[in-house]
C-alpha cells in the first residue's frame, strides 16, 4: 500500500519531468466552463507583490499531468458509489434529475443579493426597448425561459431550498406596470410538468414539449401583430430520443446515465436563409446570427434575441414569419439588444427571450 501510494504521488511529477505536462483545454473549457489559467509574466509586477507563487501554483494545477483522468475517475466513483455528483457545475436532484449549479444555485438560494433598486433599473431598460420598438411600429415581447429548478422545484435536493419571492416574482410586476408585454411561462410549464417532462432530466433546457408551450404563449401575446400559431398539435408526431445532456457531460457521467428527450416532428416549411451580415454594426460580434424564411408574403417578419433556449423555440416560431432572424447572445453577460440590426431588418415583431437565471447579468441591464 505504501508503494502504491508513493507511486501515485510520484507519477505526475515523473510525467511532468519527461515533458507530459500541459493544459487539456477542451476538458477545462467544456467540463469546468472556464479557460486554463496562464500565469502573467514577472514584468507585470507579480514578483514585487508576492503573487507570483499563487499564480504559478494555479497554472501548475491546470497543467498537472493526469489531472483530467483523476478528476474523471473521482466524478465516476462518487456517482456510482455515493449516487452524488462531484462537479460544482451540477446539482444532483431527486429521482435522477440534474440541475445547473453556480449561477442557478445563486438564483435558487437568493445569494445573488439583487436589490429593488437594481431591479427597477433593469425594468427601465426593458421599458426603453419596448418604447423604442413601439415608436417604430414594432411589437416587443419579453419571454422568460424558466429555470429548470423553477419548473421542477420538487426534484431539488433537500439541502437546496428555492427562496421566494424570486427575481422574476419581483421584476415582472415592474415590467407590467411599465407597459412591457411579458410572456411568463412558469405556471404553464410547472402545470404541464405534472403530467410529462417539459425539460429532460440530464439537460438544462426545455425539450420540444416545453418549447411548444412557450411558442403557443408567445404567439398568443403577438395576436394583435397579425401573428398566427400555424403549428397545431394535430400535426405532431411525438417520440422520445436518447441524447447527451449538457448537465450529464458537466457532471462527467454522460456515459453512465442515458438522457431521454421529448421530440416533436411536424411538417416544416421554414428553410434556412442567407445568414444576415451587418458590416457597419459595432455590436455585430456580440450575436451569432442565423435566418429562416417561409414562402408567405403576407406573413410578418421577426427578429428574435435569445440564448440557447431560443434554438428550439425558433423551430416553431419560424413557421409563422416570412423571415425570422435569430440573434443568439454570444455571452449572457454581453449586450442583448441591437437597435441597428432591428432597423436593418425592419421586422413587425421583436422577441426578447432570456433564461430566468440570467435576468440580471447582461452588460446593458446590470449596474
Amino acid at each position: 500500500m505504501i508503494a502504491i501510494f508513493s507511486l501515485l504521488l510520484l507519477a505526475p511529477a515523473l510525467l511532468a519531468l519527461t515533458g507530459h505536462a500541459g493544459f487539456e483545454t477542451l476538458f477545462i473549457e467544456s467540463r469546468e466552463q472556464r479557460h486554463p489559467f496562464v500565469a502573467p509574466p514577472p514584468s507585470t509586477g507579480a514578483l514585487a507583490t508576492g503573487g507570483w507563487q499563487r499564480d504559478a501554483e494555479r497554472e501548475l494545477a491546470d497543467a498537472f499531468p493526469l489531472r483530467t483522468s483523476l478528476i474523471a475517475a473521482y466524478e465516476r466513483a462518487k456517482f456510482v458509489w455515493l449516487h452524488d455528483v462531484a462537479s460544482a457545475q451540477v446539482i444532483g436532484g431527486r429521482h435522477g434529475w440534474f440541475f445547473l449549479g453556480n449561477e442557478e444555485r445563486r438564483y435558487i438560494t437568493g445569494a445573488a443579493g439583487i436589490t429593488d433598486a437594481v431591479l427597477t433599473r433593469a425594468a427601465g431598460v426593458y421599458q426603453q426597448r419596448a418604447d423604442w420598438c413601439a415608436r417604430r411600429g414594432i411589437t416587443y415581447v419579453f419571454v422568460l425561459a424558466p429555470n429548470k429548478s423553477t419548473v421542477y422545484a420538487n426534484e431539488l435536493p433537500p439541502q437546496v431550498q428555492l427562496v421566494t419571492p424570486t427575481l422574476a416574482d419581483r421584476l415582472f410586476p415592474m415590467l407590467r406596470a411599465r407597459g412591457v408585454r411579458v410572456v411568463d411561462l412558469r405556471a404553464r410549464l410547472t402545470a404541464a410538468a405534472a403530467s410529462g417532462e417539459v425539460y429532460s432530466k440530464g439537460d438544462t433546457h426545455w425539450n420540444d414539449a416545453g418549447a411548444y408551450i412557450a411558442y403557443r404563449a408567445t404567439v398568443a401575446a403577438l395576436a394583435g401583430a397579425g401573428v398566427r400559431d400555424t403549428v397545431t398539435p394535430s400535426a405532431f408526431r411525438r417520440w422520445v430520443a436518447s441524447s447527451d445532456g449538457d448537465l450529464l457531460k458537466l457532471a462527467g457521467v454522460s456515459d453512465l446515465v442515458e438522457n431521454h428527450v421529448v421530440r416533436y416532428d411536424f411538417p416544416q416549411h421554414a428553410r434556412s436563409a442567407v445568414a444576415p451580415v451587418y458590416p457597419d454594426d459595432p455590436r455585430k460580434n456580440d450575436f451569432a446570427a442565423t435566418a429562416t424564411a417561409v414562402s408567405s408574403p403576407a406573413s410578418p417578419k421577426a427578429v428574435v434575441f435569445g440564448d440557447s433556449f431560443s434554438d428550439v423555440l425558433v423551430r416553431f416560431l419560424a413557421e409563422d414569419f416570412r423571415r425570422t432572424v435569430l440573434l443568439r447572445y454570444v455571452s449572457v453577460t454581453g449586450p442583448q439588444f441591437d437597435e441597428r440590426i432591428v432597423e436593418t431588418e425592419k421586422p413587425a415583431v421583436v422577441i426578447q427571450e432570456l433564461a430566468e437565471r440570467n435576468l440580471m447579468y447582461a452588460r446593458d441591464v446590470r449596474p
